[in-house]
């Protein structure tokens, strides 16, 4: 073999795939669905170091190979026994393994049947409740869940996205047995380790339904809430992603239980609404903004019109870049629908109607929603709903809504909205829910993979 010979085998060796330049298989492997990344870091130590960097990563955003997943935490569903199956199993939380009940008399008396069927369901009623992950791919339209290794997720924890290190984040939240506030973190690397969970550094304070938002490219602020005592906080912390690390900030002037966390301007905290100790369940119209620039919070009157009901999970922030104005979508029921919009400085807040499938029979319906897409053309927004909505609606103005009902699924129901932004015209699409994952999600946020 001649020393050019030998030169070329050895490039192709050194390729990524044998016999195509870098650029091309570049463009192959941006392709490959996210689901089989895992499977492509065990072909070669070229491809794992490939798919572990976050420079793949922002090819495939830059490409438009993207996908889109919204992250949730769901109660995982109580499965009792079917007492028409004799050969069930007793399943308390979905995939996990129980003891099977098996029948081998069929002329067994009925009673004990019954009596064995009450003590089993009694079992299942005691057992704590239970969250998992669920990652619905709203690219392919799939949905699959992740456990934790690391013991029980939280109830009520805030799921929390960071696009810069493509990490999910489970902060706070109440102990699934003793129903006390935590300070613990989870930490999930959707990159490098998307299977294993890892315990991060704690907060300062144990502390539960508190405002939540991710502060620039690589810090989570958090704010308020309430603690062991269901007093509502007015102390706040930052944690530095990459650093593991938390720090206290300056406390806000007020107490807030169950405010909502929204981040405007790229480095700004808003801690919207909430409510003190001594008032709970009435609302606040204001927010407290805290500005690292100068370390300090200030407060924004006439931000939030509705004292009786919360911010938390219905609204939606999207930077308007034509306009240069941050909007804060709000997706409320029947008797909060108002036409027009609440402007304060640079924020627009927008209400947006929902279809007419989850608010009948519902004025106020439990909404979980996650921001999916935006651009100057269209904006895209994941809704999910907890009063039993199954229908799909579109409408080519927001005031005008037709329903149909979904025979598939059952349980909570899921929309895309899409808004055409140079008409205002919104778009309702249902989102096919499996059996197992129409529990209502306590947090949800989104990662684009």
């Amino acid at each position: 073999m001649g020393k050019a010979e030998k030169k070329q085998q050895q490039q192709e060796v050194q390729n990524l795939i044998p016999g195509l330049p870098d650029e091309i298989a570049m463009e192959c492997l941006i392709r490959v669905p996210y689901k089989f990344h895992n499977d492509l870091k065990s072909v070669c130590q070229r491809w794992l170091n490939l798919i572990s960097s976050h420079s793949f990563y922002r090819e495939r955003i830059r490409s438009g190979k993207a996908e889109h997943l919204v992250c949730q935490v769901q109660p995982l569903p109580l499965s009792p026994p079917n007492p028409k199956d004799s050969s069930s199993a007793t399943t308390h939380l979905v995939s996990d393994s129980a003891a099977k009940i098996t029948s081998t008399k069929k002329d067994q008396q009925q009673d004990d049947d019954d009596h064995e069927l009450h003590q089993q369901r009694q079992e299942v009623h005691r057992t704590p409740l239970q969250y998992g992950l669920t990652i619905f791919n709203a690219s392919n339209g799939t949905w699959e869940r992740i456990r934790p290794h690391v013991g029980r997720i939280p109830m009520f924890c805030q799921c929390v996205a960071v696009p810069a290190s493509r990490k999910l984040l489970l902060i706070g939240g109440w102990d699934p047995i003793t129903l006390e506030p935590v300070p613990d973190v989870y930490v999930l690397d959707m990159v490098n380790n998307s299977s294993r969970w890892r315990r991060a550094k704690p907060m300062s304070v144990a502390r539960s339904f508190f405002a939540c938002a991710v502060v620039g490219a690589l810090t989570v602020c958090v704010a308020g809430g309430h603690d062991g005592q269901k007093n509502a906080l007015k102390s706040a912390e930052v944690y530095d992603v990459e650093a593991d690390e938390w720090r206290m900030l300056p406390e806000m002037d007020e107490e807030r239980d169950e405010c909502q966390g929204v981040c405007l301007e790229g480095d700004r905290f808003f801690v919207v609404s909430g409510y003190g100790t001594e008032s709970q369940g009435r609302f606040k119209p204001d927010a407290e903004c805290y500005d690292p620039t100068t370390g300090s919070w200030s407060k924004f009157d006439h931000v939030w019109p509705f004292p009786s009901l919360s911010p938390r999970g219905s609204t939606a922030t999207i930077t308007s870049n034509r306009l240069q104005q941050h909007q804060w979508l709000w997706f409320l029921g029947k008797e909060q629908q108002q036409n027009g919009e609440v402007v304060e400085g640079k924020i627009v807040s927008s209400i947006v109607p929902l279809p007419k499938s989850v608010t009948e029979g519902s004025s106020s319906p439990c909404v979980s929603v996650t921001t999916l897409h935006n651009s100057q053309q269209q904006q895209k927004v994941f809704v999910m709903t907890g009063n039993g909505g199954r229908g799909c609606s579109s409408s080519s103005s927001a005031a005008a809504l037709s329903s149909f009902i979904c025979n598939e699924c059952e349980g909570e129901g899921a929309f895309i909205m899409e808004r055409d932004m140079s008409n205002g015209n919104i778009k309702w699409d249902h989102v096919h829910l499996p059996v197992g994952f129409s529990g209502f999600p306590c947090s949800a946020s989104f990662l684009l993979i």
